[in-house]
C-alpha cells in the first residue's frame, strides 16, 4: 500500500479534504459524504498498521453512500505504518541509525507484515488522552505494538484525529480494526449509549461487547472527552491470519452493507437529544 494508493482510497470514497500529516509527511486525508453540518459522523480506518484492510473496506462503504446526512471517512490514519507493514522499511528513506532502529525494534527481523504501530514504534490506539499509560497490555519503549508513547497525544497522527474530533461537527465516532467480529463500546463508565451500540452488533451480527481494561485508544478519547457515542469495530473472522486475506475483502464489503446509513440514524438521534 503505497502513500498514492491511500489517496485514491480517499478520493474513492468521496470530497477529500486534508487534516494533518503523518510522521514522514504523508498527509491524512478525510473523505466527506452526505451534505456538510454538525452532528455527523467520523469513520476512521486503519489505526493499527497491520489492519489495512479497513482501509478499502471503508472506501467502499462510503464510495455506497448515498445518503444526505453527513459522514467523514478516514480510510487510514497510519500510513506510515501501512506502508511499513506492506512494503518493508524499503519504502522510506531513511538514515542508516533510523533503519536500523526499526529492526532492533522489531526483534531482528525486516518482515514488518504485522506491525500495528507508527514509524516511531507508537500504537497510535494507545497515544490518545483517556486512561493513557493505565492498560493491560502497555509497554512503554518502542514496540512493534502496545507502546503508549512519551507522553498522551505525542505522535502527530493522534494530534491530527484530536484536532479533528474538536471539530464540534460529530455526534458518533467509530473506529475500525480487524479482527474478531465483535463490538466494543463505552469507555470508564461515561455516556451509557447502550442500545445505540447494540443495533449496530446486532445489524452486523457481530458481538457486542463492554470496552475492557484497554486505554488511550481512539474512541475511549472521543468517549471520555465528548461524552458522545463512541465504537471500536473488530471486522472479519478470528480464525484468520494477521494482516487480514485481502480475498475476504468482499465478504466484509457484504457483511457491512448499508452500516453508514444506520450510523447516520444514531448520529441524528443523538445529536437531536443532545441539544
Amino acid at each position: 500500500m503505497r502513500a498514492d494508493d491511500i489517496s485514491r482510497l480517499a478520493e474513492r470514497a468521496g470530497k477529500v479534504r486534508f487534516f494533518g500529516k503523518s510522521l514522514y509527511g504523508y498527509p491524512l486525508a478525510a473523505a466527506s459524504k452526505g451534505k456538510r453540518a454538525p452532528g455527523g459522523v467520523l469513520v476512521v480506518g486503519t489505526v493499527h498498521a497491520r489492519e489495512h484492510i479497513t482501509a478499502k473496506l471503508l472506501s467502499e462503504l462510503a464510495a455506497e453512500y448515498d445518503g444526505d446526512y453527513p459522514i467523514d471517512v478516514v480510510p487510514c490514519l497510519n500510513p506510515d505504518g501501512a506502508i511499513l507493514a506492506t512494503e518493508g522499511a524499503e519504502a522510506f528513506t531513511l538514515k542508516a541509525a533510523d533503519r536500523l532502529s526499526l529492526l532492533r525494534i522489531n526483534d531482528g527481523s525486516w518482515d514488518f507484515s504485522k506491525w500495528k504501530a507508527n514509524l516511531r514504534g507508537v500504537d497510535l490506539n494507545t497515544n490518545f488522552d483517556a486512561g493513557w499509560g493505565k492498560g493491560e497490555s502497555n509497554v512503554f519503549k518502542p514496540s512493534p505494538e502496545n507502546y503508549v508513547g512519551p507522553y498522551p497525544g505525542s505522535e502527530p497522527e493522534t494530534q491530527a484525529a484530536v484536532r479533528l474530533m474538536a471539530e464540534g461537527r460529530y455526534a458518533l465516532v467509530v473506529a475500525y480494526h480487524s479482527k474478531g467480529e465483535e463490538v466494543y463500546w463505552g469507555f470508564g463508565g461515561y455516556a451509557d449509549y447502550y442500545a445505540e451500540s447494540a443495533a449496530v452488533a446486532e445489524r452486523l451480527g457481530y458481538t457486542l461487547k463492554r470496552t475492557p481494561r484497554s486505554a488511550g485508544g481512539l474512541k475511549d478519547y472521543w468517549i471520555e472527552k465528548y461524552r458522545l457515542p463512541g465504537l471500536t469495530v473488530e471486522v472479519g473472522e478470528d480464525k484468520y491470519p494477521h494482516p487480514y486475506p485481502e480475498d475476504r475483502l468482499p465478504e466484509l464489503i457484504k457483511r457491512h452493507k448499508d452500516i453508514f446509513g444506520l450510523y447516520a440514524e444514531i448520529a441524528k438521534k443523538v445529536w437531536k437529544n443532545r441539544r
